[in-house]
């Protein structure tokens, strides 16, 4: 199965960046590479959304 890449905004620059749906699990800390800001993901949102699509579901 091919990565589900998700376009990420940085809150403080808007600069849009990409990462794979599996590195954002809960706790993971996300860098904005234009501006260096960095962002926690909470919640299991996008490690969901690729177990449901494992499994032949939808995103």
């Amino acid at each position: 199965m091919a990565d589900v890449i998700i376009d990420i905004t940085c809150p403080v620059c808007e600069n849009v960046f990409k990462k794979k749906a599996r590195e954002l699990k809960d706790g993971a800390v996300i860098k904005c590479p234009k501006c260096g800001e960095q962002t926690t993901i909470r919640g299991t949102m996008f490690t969901d959304m690729i177990k449901n699509l494992e499994k032949g579901g939808n995103a």
